[in-house]
């Protein structure tokens, strides 16, 4: 189709490149199992941790009647404040004290002077929370002896509030880390997986003569936009789909530790994915159009693999400095948005025009790469044999002629 479409036409032939598209990769067994494959990953990668380390701690103090008067509202208050769900139960003596640690009724006793009695060894956990109740329950008992009234003691004992200025913001670093780079990791997957299936789809189609059927009805403008939309919502609805059983899980299961920002950093991937996905599949469907077989569908994308891979290293040298100036640029340039803004945004605080601007950028970016990518899929879509160049494709000019083999 040479001639030019009304919007409303070019619209609808869009929309039924992409309906296609989307049907043939959602209807897939491929896609199926992998969501599947995913969504399992993804609950038990959590839950599991959660499961082991994370959430409250649940534990039994068994307190001997010779321990001190005080010892078992000691440790119940300690642990509540060091959110831990202890349980203290009262043993006649120390023998039967013993008895129940040994036989695993209870993680750890509580005996005559504080004495604290455990099955093999401290838990790290508990430990130091045991200790603390113990001390002052001692403390308590001494004050009792030498006539101090109760207020006093009270008064004596309060914690001390001690005061904390924090020059620089750094709280929870390391945590906040691990979040940007499994959300650097995650995105870098996600584009180079579904990126790659427009490039294979392109020299399929390309290959099996499929595409020249399709370019006697549709302009090649809305053949690459369709496929690009295509298989892009099949791959955001995996991918939002990923996401929203993270965010759920962790709802449910709570694992402690969790930095600031975790649950909006959730959102903020799924957006970036397809700004992302947006900017470099149009590169993989423009340079997939050079290729005529799948064997140089690689070899195609090269420059667009090597510059995906540059900036997936480059945002884990970021991490060291994210507050730093060349950071700062490449994060608002469109080739490295993608990765790198999500990742300060999870270390520092970005302004919001900073934010808004590589936002526009990227904009602009998937405007400009749709208007080349569209002349070079004109250009390439239809030649078959050795593989274009890319000044051949863009100028429209045939293969130059592979030389021959001696």
């Amino acid at each position: 189709m040479s001639e030019d479409a009304g919007p409303a036409q070019a619209l609808r032939q869009l929309l039924l490149v992409t309906r296609r598209e989307l049907a043939v990769r959602v209807r897939g067994t491929a896609f199926r199992v992998s969501t599947i494959i995913l969504l399992i990953i993804t609950a038990a990668g959590i839950a599991i941790p959660a499961e082991l380390i994370g959430g409250p701690q649940h534990f039994t103090v068994a307190v001997s009647a010779d321990a001190p008067p005080t010892a078992a509202a000691a440790v119940r208050a300690d642990a509540k404040a060091a959110g831990l769900q202890v349980k203290v139960v009262s043993a006649a003596d120390r023998a039967a004290a013993v008895r129940l640690v040994e036989t695993g009724s209870a993680t750890a006793a509580v005996g005559a002077d504080g004495e604290t009695i455990w099955k093999t060894g401290p838990n790290s956990t508990l430990s130091p929370v045991l200790d603390a109740a113990v001390q002052q329950a001692i403390i308590t008992q001494r004050a009792e002896s030498l006539g101090l009234p109760a207020g006093a003691i009270t008064r004596l004992l309060a914690p001390v509030r001690v005061p904390v200025t924090q020059l620089h913001r750094q709280s929870q670093r390391t945590a906040r880390t691990i979040i940007a780079e499994v959300g650097v990791i995650l995105l870098y997957i996600a584009i180079a997986v579904y990126g790659g299936y427009v490039l294979t789809g392109v020299v399929e189609e390309k290959s099996s003569r499929v595409v020249e059927v399709l370019l006697s009805r549709l302009p090649p403008s809305s053949l690459l936009g369709g496929k690009i939309a295509g298989i892009g919502l099949a791959g955001f609805t995996q991918f939002l789909t990923v996401a929203a059983t993270a965010a759920i899980t962790l709802l449910v299961t709570r694992p402690s530790g969790l930095p600031p920002g975790t649950y909006a950093a959730i959102p903020m991937l799924v957006a970036w994915f397809v700004l992302g996905f947006a900017f470099y599949s149009l590169l993989y469907g423009s340079l997939g159009s050079l290729a005529s077989r799948i064997e140089d569908a690689q070899a195609a994308a090269g420059p667009v693999i090597a510059l995906l891979l540059i900036i997936y290293v480059l945002a884990f040298v970021a991490v060291a400095n994210p507050g730093a100036g060349w950071v700062t640029i490449v994060s608002m340039l469109p080739p490295s948005a993608p990765m790198i803004m999500p990742l300060r945004v999870a270390l520092v605080n970005v302004p919001a025009w900073q934010l808004a601007l590589a936002v526009v950028f990227m904009l602009g970016g998937i405007y400009s790469l749709f208007r080349a990518g569209a002349r070079l899929y004109e250009n390439a879509v239809l030649h078959s044999g050795a593989r274009l160049r890319l000044r051949e494709a863009w100028r429209g000019e045939p293969a130059r002629p592979q030389p021959a083999q001696r």
